[in-house]
């Protein structure tokens, strides 16, 4: 072997001057690990996070599990500093799923300012495949790393291995066109070019395993001997049709351009070189602005950084952020009192809720007041408690103690809080099988003018369990969207009339008809999905026992703990919402465990008396 020399490059003292921006729209960055300096690593928190702030991709690492199960994670061996659990210092490849689902990788923090995520598991690759998708990141790349240890090859699963189960993977979940290959592991590089060609890689080094100048080929190159191309990683690359050279950025690693003694890896003559081969230039991993700065000048196409909300002050198109697909409903404004100024005030508040739900009634002389209750409750306290909404004007209700606003005081509230982003979930509080508040269209009437006196028209969703209240509304104002509320359950519960059962209003008994869908029959129809469309609503919300298919038997005295069977009625939520276009946003939903299992259902978001609960169980999904 000939010796090469380490490349002297003068080093780069960048001041605390302004440089200019990078001035093209792909300039690459990635997140790496999600982004580890935000949240913890490798999560689908940390991922959600990102996709949430705008990344052009997300980098990760995958392990193979003992069961053949590629989850994402950096470390062969968990890290005790960055998982609790029985398994902390075992290998990932001597470890089934189940085994590796036991460890919490949320709670340990190695980065000072990392947002913790306690029960924040390892990812499934198809979770994270999954989450892309369900925020619809259809520009989002993922460079995803094989973690194959050439230098011990006994403490990861075999290269082969890697290469079929990752492949496996990406073609089921159909994510082809989103996917880059990387790996310290040229070999691997090398094999992945004969299982899935289509996919571009990238050959990652930290100048160390190039091995240059040293006897033999390193193991890391998969066979080449980096002193056979004079020293040169670019012309080495080529030979097997990599897209991209992704090097340590200079040395020490967990360097910054500014420290004494720091040098360069990466120049702008090695990115000119890259460039006149067709090869692209992404290191890692850059920290610090000074050094991203140095960098971008230097010609670079991308950065891996676990700080990309940095990197993105330095870019000048930085790329989109992606909503979150999932609705935190704060129920009649989330905490006590319910239906008050001061608990919708709290929930503005809280930028992790997106929705103030509420409930609406007429007073005797026509005011739109915020209750849920038809009749003044007894927390309210006076002479009035007892009484009809509608048998009272405003003036009356404002003599009493529980401070019911108007919907108007409502809206101006909202208003006031600078939230632009926030939506609200009105419902009208009314009855097909009484006649206790103003009359339907007259109800329905004011509440759309009172929207439109707002210019709230596209951030108010019109709800009720009465679909008369829905259809006309969606017939004075189209703009105005619509949610059909369902209240279903089974034999032991749906036994009359009286039970105010939505679709099956006697349970089985298709003679009997459900005085709440206004006239569309259930038995005619026998999907929740085209019953939902004949109403005009857009989005189906119901107790959340509707719609998953996989209950047992559970009895309980509360309602949105029990489970039946019986209480299922079909489609799914994926059918419900690919095949008929509807948002599926269940009620009332405050038990973490059914949180999380309502989750994992799909759904587009939960009603919850404790929105922070939700936020916590979302944070995990990496919705939140």
């Amino acid at each position: 072997m000939r010796r090469a020399i380490l490349p002297v490059v003068a080093l780069l003292l960048t001041t605390g001057a302004a440089l200019p921006q990078h001035p093209h729209k792909d300039f690459d960055i990635q997140a790496h690990r999600g982004g580890l300096g935000l949240r913890v690593e490798n999560t689908l928190a940390s991922f959600g996070n990102a996709l949430r702030l705008g990344v052009t991709t997300l980098e990760l690492d995958v392990q193979i599990t003992a069961d053949g199960q590629a989850v994402v994670t950096h470390d062969r061996r968990i890290n005790p500093a960055k998982c609790e659990g029985a398994y902390a210092g075992q290998y990932i490849k001597d470890l089934t799923l189940a085994q590796v689902r036991t460890m919490d990788c949320g709670s340990k923090t190695v980065v000072p300012g990392q947002l913790l995520v306690p029960g924040a598991q390892m990812p499934l690759l198809s979770e994270v495949f999954a989450l892309v998708k369900r925020y619809q990141a259809d520009d989002v790349k993922l460079n995803i790393e094989t973690k194959v240890e050439a230098g011990a090859p006994h403490e990861t699963a075999p290269r082969e291995q890697f290469v079929q189960v990752t492949a496996a993977e990406i073609r089921k979940a159909r994510i082809g066109r989103q996917v880059t290959i990387q790996s310290f592991d040229w070999g691997a590089l090398m094999r992945w070019r004969e299982v899935y060609p289509e996919l571009p890689r990238i050959a990652l080094t930290n100048y160390t395993f190039l091995q240059v100048g040293q006897p033999g080929a390193s193991p890391w190159l998969g066979g080449l001997d980096i002193d056979d191309f004079g020293g040169d990683p670019i012309a080495a690359i080529k030979t097997f049709g990599a897209k991209a050279f992704s090097p340590v950025h200079g040395f020490p690693q967990n360097g910054a351009v500014n420290d004494p003694g720091y040098v360069p890896y990466v120049t702008s003559e090695m990115v000119r070189h890259a460039h006149r081969n067709g090869i692209q230039v992404i290191p890692w991993t850059v920290d610090d602005i000074p050094t991203m700065r140095k960098l971008i000048d230097d010609g670079v196409d991308g950065i891996i950084t676990d700080y990309p909300d940095r990197l993105r002050t330095l870019v000048k198109h930085p790329p989109r952020g992606h909503a979150s697909p999932f609705d935190v409903q704060a129920h009649r404004g989330g905490s006590q009192p319910e239906n008050t100024l001061v608990a919708f005030r709290r929930a503005l508040s809280n930028p992790d809720i997106s929705t103030l739900e509420l409930d609406t009634g007429v007073t005797a002389d026509g005011h739109l007041v915020v209750s849920h209750d038809r009749r003044i409750p007894a927390r309210c306290d006076g002479p009035h408690v007892g009484k009809l909404v509608y048998e009272l004007t405003l003036a009356q209700i404002r003599t009493l103690a529980c401070a019911i606003p108007t919907l108007e005081e409502v809206f101006e509230t909202v208003k006031a809080s600078g939230r632009r982003d926030v939506r609200l979930n009105v419902e009208t509080k009314i009855s097909p099988l009484m006649s206790d508040t103003a009359p339907y269209d007259v109800f329905t009437t004011k509440l759309v003018r009172a929207i439109q006196r707002a210019d709230f028209e596209r951030r108010v969703t019109i709800q009720s369990f009465d679909w008369r209240t829905i259809q006309l509304a969606r017939r004075i104002d189209p703009r105005i969207e619509t949610v059909a509320l369902v209240w279903q359950y089974g034999p032991g519960e749906c036994a009359s009339l009286a039970d105010e059962c939505s679709l099956q209003a006697v349970y089985g008994d298709p003679a009997v008809k459900s005085p709440w869908t206004n006239g569309l029959d259930w038995w005619r129809y026998r999907d929740l999905g085209k019953l939902v469309r004949a109403s005009g609503a857009s989005t189906v919300s119901a107790n959340w026992q509707v719609h998953d298919p996989a209950q047992s038997v559970v009895p309980s005295d509360d309602w949105y703990l029990r489970q039946n069977p019986a209480y299922f009625h079909g489609p799914t939520v994926e059918i419900l919402q690919n095949r008929y276009g509807l948002k599926v946003i269940p009620y009332t939903v405050n038990d973490p465990a059914t949180i999380e299992r309502v989750i994992k259902l799909g759904v587009d978001g939960i009603i919850s008396d404790h929105p922070e609960v939700v936020i916590a169980v979302a944070r995990r999904f990496g919705l939140r």
